[in-house]
């Protein structure tokens, strides 16, 4: 059978073009209105394409939540190397990774993800779009992990559970900042996460922390 013809790198560059118009519309409006305000009629206007082109590239609106929340993880990590190389010099190693990223998790585009999180719960297209994203972007962080602290990943069995622990609680957190901002219990959580995560990233493993 004949094979299906390939677009032409022209082709190819306008529908990535156009793809990568969507998903900004996309991530611009879950960002500024949330999720039950994020139709795929304004993401089709904002981003200035047809119904049928977004459709094109992105079946349902489920779809395109996900490869939304992709969109966002991969800048969100992206930022948080910039902004952890920027403070590498940083005589405290541990103390600068978390403070770079929980730094990304008071960020909107975070706090968009999370609403997802939240839709997800009841919506069960949606959760099925989001749960191959959330374990890709669960992986990525690990790896991330690995490459910052790579003698806690090579001696530590509980490393990973250690990363989900610290992940989750960060995550909670910032739920709760956002609805309740009070600065002395934000200070007493970066404390205490700072306290336990030096249990399980720096020697020796599983120790109390000074």
């Amino acid at each position: 059978m004949p094979s299906t013809p390939s677009m032409n790198p022209p082709q190819q560059a306008r529908a990535i073009a156009t793809r990568q118009k969507i998903l900004h519309a996309a991530m611009a409006n879950l960002c500024e209105q949330g999720w039950a305000q994020t139709t795929t009629t304004a993401i089709a206007e904002r981003a200035g394409v047809s119904q049928g082109a977004l459709y094109k590239h992105f079946g349902s609106k489920h779809a395109l939540m996900a490869a939304t929340a992709e969109h966002l993880f991969g800048a969100l990590i992206a930022d948080f190397r910039k902004a952890f190389s920027e403070s590498a010099k940083d005589s405290d190693h541990l103390s600068a990774v978390l403070r770079e990223l929980w730094a990304v998790f008071l960020t909107p585009q975070l706090f968009a993800v999370l609403e997802l999180y939240n839709a997800a719960r009841t919506d069960a297209d949606l959760r099925d779009a989001m749960r191959p994203v959330v374990r890709t972007h669960r992986a990525n962080l690990q790896e991330e992990a690995r490459m910052l602290f790579p003698e806690a990943a090579a001696q530590n069995p509980r490393f990973e559970a250690a990363l989900d622990g610290i992940f989750a609680a960060m995550q909670g957190a910032a739920m709760t900042v956002y609805l309740a901002p009070e600065p002395a219990e934000i200070s007493a959580f970066v404390s205490f996460l700072d306290h336990v995560s030096r249990r399980e990233m720096l020697p020796p493993y599983g120790s109390p922390a000074p």
